[in-house]
């Protein structure tokens, strides 16, 4: 009798389904990982954004401090320096009216 001979099912092409196979898992393990890190820069973003905002109205309050006390001292400046020149045209004519006597 003849001996039964082994059928092998498959053979390449199941080796090549598996290898296949294997490199798309690596492919969905690495892009599930990838879009994990975009989340977290997302994230990232999103907080780096809320901080310069807050940042910015900050530095937007601390500029109209500083723009109001400068116009408070140019004010002052500006009174003080009519104060002067009022002071100046009377003591002239103190001068002139004492020299006349």
């Amino acid at each position: 009798m003849a001996e039964p001979t082994k059928i092998v099912k498959g053979g390449f092409r199941a080796t090549l389904a598996l290898i296949i196979s294997v490199i798309a898992l690596f492919i969905s393990i690495f892009s599930y990982t990838s879009s994990e890190r975009e989340n977290d820069l997302k994230v990232r973003i999103q907080e780096f954004q809320a901080t310069m905002e807050k940042m910015k109205t900050e530095s937007a309050e601390q500029i109209d401090k500083i723009r109001n006390e400068t116009a408070k001292a140019l004010e002052k400046m500006s009174n003080a320096i009519k104060n002067e020149g009022k002071e100046s045209k009377v003591e002239p004519e103190k001068s002139t009216s004492q020299s006349t006597n």
